[in-house]
């Protein structure tokens, strides 16, 4: 499914008006039908709420999506609907202002939070809120720039406050493209988003106030959200069909590719069994992961299937190897860095993780390092805000920005790893992973990642196709455990890899 930021949405709904000609309470009415019959079979499924439902609705298009959803509620039977105007009186001719006027004549009623007789109102909508079972937000839409001004603001925070089942249509009020950290937004137990989801629902700051997020079909033509042009979607479960083929039968391991890995040093050996390990379950043929000499002894007992080769730090003869992956807990030393230097140079694909990526940062200091679409670098928020030179906080308020510069200066996908991820490829195209599941927060899975991501490169996909299979596969497995056994560790994920990857 195709993700779009809020101005491409903009130019969907306009170009449904303009070049298909359906007039903008079309759009609204068959927008607000699909958010009730969401409301109603998969919200509620199926049962009428017995408490006050309460629809909140600004001046604008989102606030008409949410007058007429609180329509088809009652011509479905319930009663006990109220609304409450955040900004005032829409205009009379505008599309909030004609379902307003529809509400009123049949008998709603309405509060207006900034109207003439502002102290009753206020006291009238807090009471309402207090009492509610379901709030519906309708406050704000895409359209907003910046932080909620008051009263709204104070609105908000009250319905923030409220017991009640929080619905947001199409995107919680107060959050969009430019949402900064700190700012004022309704905080949804569930997301109804209309058509297409929006970038501003999987940002970093912002993905906590959505809640569940569902789509709302059928509002817009086939021709418009279908669009080759539009960069971003969805890394979904369907992903792994359309990108993962099967191996052939007679297939061998010399076939499925030979990886070596560089990770692991004295107190991190670790990282380089996961992901070397989760390479090999990741359809890699052939695994050898290079140890320090020092090393060698005391680790060689873990291994069986994957092969540990002592070295003595002195970059090894690669002919034998189809890929590389570089940095799982190796170390950030000059020497680390002059071994990194001479891989890349041996033209080979491969995948840069934890040190791996801070010691092409060095590099780039001094050179500029072009990767020629070969490499996924795998960075979580801090190392990659590090690998730019900024602070973290600026990573996650705009990570795409920073992705896709970074990916098309690199020539290399980058993989952003967080609750929600996101696989940025140097010619402009997107993926985001909602992820949101708190057991994935432990240490080692992202050397999982990283290993998965090398495996299914050595086996021969491209980069990009590898880097987003991985993540959509890596997140299945932390689903599945999740449900299964709770809070988990990252060796619990490596021996689940070998289930997904068929």
């Amino acid at each position: 499914m195709k993700v779009v930021d809020t101005h491409r949405m903009s130019r969907i709904d306009g170009e449904a008006q303009e070049r298909f000609g359906i007039p903008e309470m079309v759009l609204m009415e068959d927008a607000s039908y699909g958010i009730f019959l969401l409301m109603r079979e998969r919200i509620w499924s199926g049962r009428v709420p017995g408490g006050p439902v309460v629809f909140l609705a600004g001046k604008g298009n989102n606030g008409g999506d949410a007058l007429a959803v609180a329509r088809h509620c009652y011509y479905s039977g319930m009663r006990n609907l109220f609304v409450i105007l955040g900004a005032g009186e829409p205009k009379a001719e505008s599309p909030a202002g004609v379902h307003l006027k529809i509400l009123r004549s049949l008998g709603l009623e309405i509060v207006d939070y900034c109207g003439q007789d502002k102290g009753a109102a206020v006291r009238r909508a807090h009471t309402l809120l207090r009492r509610a079972e379901c709030l519906v937000d309708g406050l704000l839409g895409t359209g907003l720039s910046g932080e909620v001004r008051p009263p709204m603001k104070d609105l908000i925070r009250r319905c923030n406050d409220s017991a009640a089942f929080r619905i947001a249509v199409d995107i919680p009020s107060g959050i969009g493209d430019a949402y900064r950290q700190g700012y004022t937004a309704y905080q949804a137990d569930c997301t109804l988003t209309v058509q297409l989801p929006k970038l501003c629902l999987y940002l970093p700051f912002t993905r906590r106030f959505c809640g569940d997020i569902h789509t709302v079909p059928g509002v817009f033509p086939p021709q418009l959200i279908d669009q080759e042009d539009i960069p971003g979607y969805l890394i979904d479960e369907p992903i792994k069909q359309r990108l993962l083929e099967p191996l052939d039968p007679d297939t061998h391991k010399g076939k499925r590719g030979h990886l070596a890995v560089f990770a692991g040093c004295a107190g991190t050996t670790g990282a380089a069994w996961l992901c070397a390990h989760a390479a090999a379950r990741s359809r890699a043929g052939l695994v050898s992961l290079f140890m320090d000499r020092e090393l060698y002894g005391a680790s060689l007992p873990r291994y069986a299937s994957v092969m540990l080769r002592p070295w003595d730090g002195q970059p090894p003869q690669m002919e034998r190897f189809d890929t590389l992956l570089v940095g799982p807990g190796w170390g950030v030393t000059e020497q680390r860095e002059q071994i990194l230097a001479a891989l890349l140079e041996t033209g080979l694909p491969g995948v840069l993780d934890a040190d791996g990526i801070s010691l092409l940062a060095r590099m780039r200091r001094r050179a500029s390092s072009k990767l020629g679409g070969k490499w996924i670098l795998t960075p979580h928020p801090g190392e990659f805000a590090r690998f730019l030179g900024l602070k973290t906080a600026e990573v996650l308020t705009d990570p795409l920005l920073h992705l896709l510069r970074a990916s098309a200066e690199l020539e290399a996908v980058i993989v952003l790893k967080g609750h929600c991820s996101f696989v940025a490829g140097p010619q402009g195209r997107y993926g985001v992973l909602d992820g949101m599941n708190p057991a994935m927060a432990t240490g080692g899975s992202g050397d999982v990642l990283a290993g998965m991501c090398a495996g299914l490169l050595t086996s021969g996909c491209e980069p990009e196709d590898a880097a987003v299979l991985a993540v959509a596969l890596h997140g299945q497995i932390g689903r599945r455990l999740y449900q299964d056994r709770g809070y988990f560790l990252a060796e619990d994920m490596v021996e689940a890899v070998s289930s997904v990857c068929i």
